[in-house]
């Protein structure tokens, strides 16, 4: 019985490695965000991080007026 589960164990580990994507995917993550910026340059990220902070912190003060 424990040799089953074992080998159960690996074939389901293999096939969420075989395609961490998917997997991610199946699961609920909306990775359309990571693949646009595995398209950006490290400049780019850091730019567009920035952007979001600033806002986020503007949000922040404009709250406690």
């Amino acid at each position: 019985m424990a040799a089953k589960q074992n080998k159960s164990r690996k074939t389901k580990c293999k096939s969420v490695q075989a395609d961490p994507i998917q997997a991610a995917v199946d699961y609920g993550i909306d990775v359309s965000a990571l693949i646009d910026n595995a398209g950006r340059s490290c400049t780019e990220r850091i730019k567009r991080h920035q952007i979001a902070l600033n806002t986020a912190e503007k949000l922040r003060k404009a709250r406690k007026l």
